[in-house]
């Protein structure tokens, strides 16, 4: 860094001249006196020469200077006996005094030096830093104005931003049960994030549309409080996502890089509810838990009217969760490595609209990323199930079922790779169900009810490519997938093509 300078610790003989004592202006390009003529005269200074620095300080360490080059100070004691002798060596009070302010200079002198010893590497590393500007981006100013208000010395509100996503995809189904293709407008959302009293409150509201926007205004997806009384500790109320299901559930969809979940997950019935959960960190280990309402309406049944898609009335049966974690990526030498395991029991009841399906449910989750690859592997078991489809046909059997999932980074921040094998296997011939996005969907397979079986097994493949990371991505994918083991003529094998694009703020 030019101009940075120092005083100088060393004999006047060691300082620099006056001419150099002059600093060239890097803006008009002039040069500009260290001191006026007119002024005391301050200790001069020099631009930093780190070599030239070390030199002198090893000097002073190595040789410290005595009080004058050449001069002998006598010190030698003598018990008086008689008269002085004009000639011989006296001890005074004047040459101790003398003595000691010597050695005094000379211990400042070396704590001087080992001082500039210990900041010459930060002296050197400042002339060499320099701050960098990083420029905004177009995406960078754009998003940025979702957040309307932000003020971290703010007591009450710290920050106040818009949320959003819009989630639009076109499926094309070539099966043994005949084809379908069509655009859905998946998911469009539109709600707030704020955050109050020293970050220690957020409060989250997001509302939904549905396909082709038919009504604008869809129900709730989000509405909750969360309170962090501690940095290890969350309370959340409200509308939320039941704690179960680490990575295909929990995870937002945001981020996630296929089209939609496994099958197993979609098997289950789970859904948001209105809960109170508490959540809670230490160290590597995390553990969570919560209790829900089954009476919870996932939309506003196709009425677009606000009070039919919120909280529901809480007079349905109850789930309860509970949940532990363990980081161990420090074990690994990963950039993330975990392990969850959940439990979800529903004590259910006739007309539940949320985790209806089954007494109870169990995942495990398991997740690694490690450079440009990332592996999650989770599974899912329920039990307990009695549930009658829309059809009438009687769903039966306890269902198991796993997927895994890798994905790699072909170009860091730019496009990355997804493969994900699926299984599933039931009890029951119709214990199992095909995907209702979009293998229901072939003509064969209407109306609902039929596609079941007790072995499910899919296969997809595709592709991300960030525009402006998650935030801003188009996808595209294909899943090959086989249903069998059901009554006769309810097998369905096929493949789902699938593009889109995934916007969220």
């Amino acid at each position: 860094m030019r101009g940075l300078t120092v005083t100088s610790p060393f004999h006047p003989s060691e300082r620099p001249a006056r001419s150099q004592l002059q600093e060239t202006d890097r803006t008009t390009g002039g040069t500009q006196e260290a001191q006026s003529a007119t002024m005391p005269m301050t200790p001069p200074v020099a631009p930093i020469d780190p070599p030239r620095l070390i030199g002198l300080f090893t000097t002073q360490l190595s040789h410290p200077p005595t009080e004058h080059p050449g001069a002998t100070y006598t010190n030698q004691l003598r018990t008086p006996t008689g008269p002085p002798d004009a000639d011989a060596p006296q001890t005074t009070m004047k040459t101790t005094q003398r003595s000691l302010q010597t050695e005094i200079r000379n211990t400042k002198k070396l704590t001087t030096a080992l001082a500039g010893l210990t900041i010459i590497p930060m002296l050197a590393s400042a002339q060499n830093s320099s701050t960098e500007f990083i420029q905004p981006s177009t995406f960078d100013l754009l998003w940025g104005y979702a957040t309307l208000y932000k003020d971290d010395l703010n007591p009450i509100l710290e920050e106040f931003k818009l949320r959003g996503r819009y989630q639009g995809q076109f499926h094309s189904v070539d099966s043994a049960q005949g084809t379908d293709d069509a655009w859905e407008d998946r998911r469009s959302r539109f709600g707030f994030d704020a955050k109050l009293f020293e970050k220690k409150v957020e409060v989250r509201v997001d509302a939904q549309s549905n396909d082709q926007f038919q009504d604008l205004y869809d129900g709730l997806v989000d509405a909750y409080i969360r309170w962090k009384p501690k940095s290890w500790l969350s309370i959340t109320a409200g509308k939320t996502k039941p704690l179960i299901g680490q990575y295909d559930w929990l995870e937002s969809t945001n981020t996630q890089p296929t089209f939609e979940r496994s099958q197993i997950f979609n098997q289950l019935g789970i859904n948001r509810a209105t809960a109170l959960t508490i959540e809670g960190t230490t160290e590597e280990f995390s553990w969570r838990g919560g209790i829900y309402s089954n009476s919870t309406p996932t939309t506003t049944g196709g009425g677009g009217a606000f009070g039919d898609g919120e909280f529901g009335d809480l007079d349905g049966g109850t789930s309860y969760s509970l949940g532990v974690g363990y980081d161990f990526k420090h074990l690994l030498n990963l950039e993330k490595a975990s392990f969850n395991l959940d439990w979800l029991h529903s004590n259910r009841k006739t007309g539940d609209l949320v985790l209806g399906k089954y007494d109870d449910i169990i995942s495990t989750t398991f997740v690694a990323k490690g450079g440009d690859t990332n592996v999650v592997l989770e599974t899912f078991y329920a039990t307990g199930s009695d549930y009658v489809p829309k059809g009438g046909d009687k769903g039966n059997g306890d269902v198991f079922g796993f997927y895994i999932q890798p994905t790699y980074d072909l170009i860091p921040t730019k496009l990355q790779l997804v493969g994900r094998y699926s299984y599933a296997t039931g009890d029951g011939d119709r214990s199992l169900s095909a995907q209702k996005r979009y293998e229901q969907a072939a003509p064969d397979v209407v109306p609902f009810g039929k596609a079941k079986g007790d072995q499910y097994q899919a296969l997809y493949f595709g592709a991300q490519y960030f525009i402006y990371g998650d935030k801003l991505k188009l996808m595209a994918g294909a899943e090959y997938a086989h249903l069998d083991g059901g009554p006769s003529n309810d097998d369905y094998e096929g493949i789902t093509y699938l593009a889109g694009v995934r916007v969220s703020f």
